[in-house]
């Protein structure tokens, strides 16, 4: 068995279960390789003898400590890849990057990239979540690069499960599923669409989980029960509320920096069998196959898409199957397992 290190800045974060765990999780079932992971504090302790390859989790960037762990590695004659996951490292790229999620604090961001670049010159590859990521990275640095998309993971998989045996509707429900107030303008690209969808429906609601802010017309509607906002809840409990709605809508203004994103948000609704309407970004328009596993939506289009899955109910749960049998091919079991072996086959060769 060959031995894969991940050093790691936090071990409780969404990207770290995408990006780390998740991972680890499936490579507990290859006949070849095998993952340990550390956090920044315990590097130290690192035993490199039969290390093949080292990975650097993108959180850690701020710390200056890691480039003498990579100076320490490469001596020992181990591969170093840094794992990246958003579009953090160019500063062509930084004001798209901040006007996109709404950061007013572009000093904060810039010492960010400068992170991020300081790890990228150092390392000898990449491993991220997409082609479109990963060639940016490869123009910008010069260093190959493999694809390890966010997948599912256990827990969520027989969670989801659970679902679908109690799996029922009341009336019909769109479900946005935001995470964190830096999709404001993401929101802002439906919710006039949505309005028109929901004045014309009596039995139609919003349900919005995570934060957001909305416009003086839209809180109009959550006045009048027609628009539900949840705070944030955690990954499994998440399963649970995407259960639990007809549709899921993922809007994203489209630029480099949003095709960079995964498709996460959906898998994880397919997997409990929820049709999602997506933006066609990089990822999604390849995931998603418009009107078979999903729905594409340009600006202009939602209303309309939204309209057709509600007249067409079984239709709806035609593609919402497919979606799921997709989900659990492409990141979930063998197929995963498969790709993740392909990218350290890549650099340890």
């Amino acid at each position: 068995m060959r031995r894969v290190i991940y050093v790691l800045e936090d071990i409780n974060s969404a990207q770290v279960r995408y990006r780390v765990e998740n991972v680890a999780e499936i490579i507990h079932t290859s006949k070849k390789w095998e993952v340990e992971c550390y956090l920044k504090d315990e590097i130290r302790e690192i035993d490199f003898s039969g290390i093949a390859i080292l990975v650097i989790e993108r959180q850690t960037a701020k710390d200056g400590e890691i480039l003498e762990l990579i100076k320490k590695t490469k001596k020992c004659g181990v591969k170093v890849l840094f794992d990246v996951d958003d579009l953090v490292f160019d500063y062509g790229d930084l004001k798209m990057a901040a006007d996109t999620v709404g950061e007013k604090n572009i000093l904060y961001w810039a010492g960010y990239f400068w992170g991020v670049r300081r790890i990228a010159k150092k390392v000898d590859g990449f491993l991220c979540t997409n082609d479109f990521l990963g060639k940016k990275l490869k123009r910008s640095f010069g260093k190959p690069y493999k694809v390890i998309p966010n997948s599912l993971d256990r827990e969520q998989v027989e969670m989801s499960e659970k679902c679908l045996k109690k799996k029922k509707h009341d009336g019909f429900v769109v479900g946005y599923f935001s995470g964190s107030p830096t999709h404001a303008k993401d929101f802002r690209l439906v919710e006039l669409e949505l309005m028109k969808f929901l004045e014309r429906h009596d039995d139609t609601r919003l349900r919005v989980v995570g934060y957001m802010e909305f416009s003086g017309e839209m809180r109009k509607w959550i006045g009048a029960g027609k628009v539900e906002v949840l705070d944030l809840v955690d990954y499994l409990k998440l399963q649970e509320l995407m259960a639990e709605v007809d549709v899921n809508i993922a809007p994203l203004v489209i630029n480099d920096f949003t095709n960079c994103k995964s498709e996460l948000k959906f898998f994880e609704a397919a997997v409990v069998e929820t049709t999602t309407v997506a933006s066609p970004t990089y990822t999604f328009a390849r995931a998603i196959k418009d009107g078979e596993n999903g729905f594409l939506a340009q600006p202009g289009e939602w209303y309309e898409k939204l309209e057709y899955l509600y007249q067409h109910p079984e239709k709806n749960k035609k593609v919402a199957k497919r979606a799921r049998e997709y989900a659990l091919k492409h990141y979930y079991g063998k197929e995963f397992l498969k790709e993740v072996e392909a990218a350290y086959d890549y650099f340890a060769k």
